[in-house]
């Protein structure tokens, strides 16, 4: 076992320091006692941890080569700066009586293995400066108890088997121009039916017109 080098030195001005330093001189201890603070520090050839209590605070820093960590508390805060922090349990949770922030420069994610769920008792707003996607691999639901608006330069909605559009007293279909095409059949049906206002024009290799009623012009 390798022996040490053990100092105590006391000063009316200074307080009181000890210092214990290894045989080889590699790891070197001192805790220091001015009346004010006390400081714990160990030192080695590449790196330094020093916990520093004040009456009105408590800080733990660990300065490596090149890269600092430090835990800062006071009465009221908690300051963590590092470069990686982590933290794994069986449950975490996070409670807020005031504003809550969460910001990274750079990417952000959120992942579950099981059931997920995001919801406000007022205004919930997403929004992106590039492109957004939202998807499901089975059922997708989006509903609005009033209004619901889905608009852009360009909108497309398609389904692989079947799309259906319906409103429960009226569906409105407007554009400068509208194309209505089905590659096998188009059926236009309804209690009554109104083709047309100024120039209509209806053409096919065969045009069948019939009902009870029938009236042209």
């Amino acid at each position: 076992m390798s022996t040490l080098n053990c100092s105590i030195d006391f000063s009316k001005t200074d307080g009181l320091t000890l210092t214990v330093v290894d045989t080889l001189g590699l790891i070197t201890q001192t805790m220091v006692m001015n009346g004010t603070t006390i400081t714990l520090t160990v030192k080695s050839a590449t790196s330094t941890s020093t916990v520093t209590q004040a009456a009105e605070s408590l800080i733990l820093k660990v300065a490596g080569a090149a890269t600092n960590s430090t835990f800062t508390q006071d009465a009221d805060s908690i300051t963590v700066k590092c470069g990686t922090f982590t933290v794994n349990a069986d449950t975490v949770t996070v409670t807020s009586t005031k504003n809550t922030s969460v910001s990274a420069t750079q990417k952000l994610s959120l992942s579950s293995t099981q059931d997920m769920s995001l919801s406000s008792s007022a205004k919930l707003t997403a929004s992106s400066v590039q492109d957004m996607s939202l998807s499901a691999t089975q059922k997708l639901g989006l509903s609005a108890t009033m209004d619901a608006t889905l608009s852009g330069q360009n909108v497309t909605v398609s389904g692989l088997q079947k799309a259906t559009l319906s409103g429960a007293v009226e569906v409105a279909v407007s554009g400068v121009k509208v194309g209505i095409a089905g590659s096998a059949e188009v059926e236009v049906g309804g209690a009554m039916t109104t083709v047309g206002q100024q120039m209509t024009t209806i053409k096919g290799q065969l045009v069948q017109v019939q009902g009870t009623l029938v009236q042209v012009g």
